[in-house]
C-alpha cells in the first residue's frame, strides 16, 4: 500500500496477511483473479483502501484516524480466529489491552476444543444396557467403619438402607448445544461482515472528500501565498518528455463494429494535450497500420520519457495472452488471430526497453467475445490479469470476466464509454498523483456501475517508481 502527495513526501506499507477462514491463500487469489468475489474480497478490498486514506488523513493532514478492523475470520494455524467483536477498532491500542485480546484467544481455543471432546465422548460412550450387578457386600456406613465388625455372610446380611437408585443415563446433549451455538456464532459472524462492509463504505467515501478537499485547501494556501499576477489564457504546453500513442477502433469488417471506441480515443487525446503530451492519435487502423503506427511511436521515445498508450476498441483473451484487434481481424482460426492481432505484452516490451522514465497502459478493451457472434469459439470475456514491469502501470477497464459499461442505460446520452467518461475529468483535476488518479477512477466506475446493476471494478497494475501527475 502505497501513499503520495504533491510535495515530495510518501509512506509506503506491507502488510502480511492471514486468509480467511476455510480457504488458502491460494483459492482465495485464484477466485479474486477469476471473478469469483467472496464478501472476504470486497471487505479486503474496501479495508485496504481505507487504510491508505486513514494513513494521508493522519500522516500529511496531521488528523490522525482510527484504522477499521479487517473483520473477517481467519486462519490461523488450526486456532480458532476471533469474531469482529474480538477485534479492536483503535490503530493502536494499550498493552492492557494486548494482554486481554491474548487471553480470550487462549479461552475461545480452549472451549473449543472441549466442544470437540464432548462431541467425540458422547459420539463413542453411549449409554448402554448393563447385565444386573452381582451381589455384593453391604454398605457400611461411616460409624460401622471406625469399628470393626465380625464379617458378615452375604445373604445374612442385613445391608444398610441402600441408597436411591442412580436414573437412568441420559445421553449428553451439551456438546450437540454448544455445536449448535457455534453454528449460529458463525452465522452472526456472516451477519457482522456484512455490516461491516457498508462501515466500509461509508468511511472510504467519507476520508476521500476530506482528503481532497484537504489537497485542494493545501494548494489553494499556496497559490494564495505565492499571489500570482492574473495572466491571459495560454495554450496548453508541451513538454518535450511527456508522449502520448492513443488508439481508437470502431468499424471492424469481420467482427461487431463499436460505437465509443473512437469517441473516447478523441476525449482521451484533448485530454492529454491539455496537460502537456505530445499525442499520436490514430482511429480505425488495420494490421498494417496498427503494427506500423507502434514501430513510429516507439522511434519518437527516448531514455527518461514519460509515456502513456491507451487503446480503446476490441480485445480478446487467447492463452493467458491479451491481443487487441485491427479492423481488418479475419478470426477463423486462433493461431491466425495471434498472427493478425497485436500482442499488449510485446507494446509494453517497447516501453521498458525504451527505458522509459514512467510508462502508464490504459486498455479500454473488456467487451462482450467479438467472435461469439460467428459461432467461433476464440478467447473469452475481458482479457486475463497481467503483470507490470518496473516502471510501468497497466489499468484495464474492467476486471478479468467482466464487462466494460458503454453506457449506463438507454436514457445515457454521453458520447463516450463509463470508464473513459470519468478517467478524462479526474485526470485533469490539478494536485492529483497519478496513482491517486486511478484509484479515483475505480471507485467511481464501481459505484456508477453499481447503480445500474453492473459489477464492473478496473484492474490496476502498478510497479511504478516514484511520484507523477498528470497536472499540477
Amino acid at each position: 500500500m502505497q501513499v503520495q502527495v504533491y510535495n515530495g513526501r510518501g509512506i509506503r506499507l506491507e502488510a502480511f496477511l492471514l486468509p480467511p477462514r476455510g480457504v488458502t491463500v491460494a483459492k482465495f487469489k485464484d477466485e479474486f483473479k477469476a471473478g469469483k468475489l467472496r464478501p472476504e474480497h470486497q471487505l479486503l478490498s474496501g479495508w485496504t483502501s481505507i487504510y491508505m486514506e486513514s494513513i494521508q488523513q493522519s500522516y500529511f493532514n496531521k488528523k490522525p484516524q482510527p484504522i477499521m478492523a479487517l473483520a473477517y475470520p481467519v486462519n490461523s494455524d488450526g486456532q480458532t480466529p476471533a469474531t469482529p467483536a474480538d477485534i479492536q477498532m483503535a490503530a493502536a491500542a494499550p498493552a492492557t489491552e494486548d494482554a486481554t485480546a491474548d487471553r480470550v484467544e487462549k479461552e475461545r481455543e480452549q472451549r473449543t476444543q472441549e466442544v470437540i471432546r464432548e462431541m467425540e465422548t458422547a459420539s463413542t460412550h453411549r449409554p448402554q444396557a448393563k447385565p444386573p450387578a452381582p451381589a455384593t457386600a453391604p454398605v457400611l456406613t461411616a460409624a460401622q467403619t471406625v469399628k470393626p465388625a465380625p464379617v458378615v455372610k452375604p445373604a445374612a446380611a442385613t445391608p444398610a438402607t441402600p441408597a436411591a437408585p442412580a436414573p437412568a443415563p441420559v445421553a449428553d446433549n451439551s456438546a450437540q448445544l454448544r455445536f449448535e451455538q457455534e453454528r449460529r456464532a458463525m452465522d452472526e459472524d456472516r451477519r457482522k461482515m456484512a455490516q461491516q462492509l457498508e462501515a466500509m463504505t461509508q468511511m472510504l467515501a467519507k476520508l476521500q472528500q476530506e482528503n481532497v478537499a484537504a489537497a485542494a485547501a493545501a494548494k489553494a494556501k499556496e497559490q494564495a501565498a505565492a499571489a500570482p499576477e492574473p495572466m491571459a489564457p495560454k495554450e496548453p504546453m508541451t513538454y518535450a518528455n511527456r508522449k502520448a500513442l492513443v488508439i481508437g477502433n470502431d468499424l471492424y469488417a469481420h467482427v461487431p463494429k463499436l460505437n465509443n471506441a473512437g469517441a473516447d480515443a478523441n476525449a482521451m487525446a484533448k485530454s492529454l494535450e491539455a496537460v502537456g503530451y505530445k499525442v499520436f492519435k490514430h482511429l480505425n487502423l488495420t494490421e498494417k497500420q496498427f503494427k506500423q503506427a507502434v514501430r513510429d511511436f516507439r522511434q519518437n521515445l527516448t531514455g527518461g520519457d514519460e509515456v502513456l498508450f491507451f487503446y480503446a476498441g476490441h480485445g480478446v483473451q487467447l492463452g493467458n495472452a491479451n491481443y487487441l484487434l485491427p479492423i481488418d481481424v479475419q478470426g477463423d482460426q486462433e493461431d491466425q488471430v495471434k498472427d493478425d492481432a497485436i500482442l499488449l505484452q510485446k507494446v509494453l516490451d517497447d516501453l521498458e526497453e525504451k527505458k522509459t522514465k514512467f510508462a502508464l497502459a490504459v486498455i479500454d478493451a473488456c467487451r462482450d467475445n467479438p467472435f461469439k457472434s460467428k459461432g467461433r469459439a476464440i478467447g473469452g470475456r475481458g482479457l486475463a490479469p497481467t503483470s507490470a514491469a518496473t516502471g510501468q502501470m497497466i489499468m484495464f477497464s474492467a476486471g478479468s470476466g467482466q464487462q466494460a459499461l458503454d453506457r449506463l442505460g438507454d436514457n445515457d446520452k454521453e458520447k463516450n464509454g463509463l470508464f473513459t467518461r470519468i478517467f478524462v475529468k479526474e485526470m485533469v483535476k490539478p494536485g492529483l498523483s497519478v496513482d491517486r488518479v486511478l484509484r479515483n477512477v475505480r471507485n467511481e466506475v464501481v459505484r456508477l456501475a453499481r447503480s445500474v446493476g453492473h459489477e464492473q471494478t478496473p484492474a490496476l497494475y502498478d510497479q511504478a517508481i516514484g511520484e507523477f501527475y498528470f497536472k499540477q
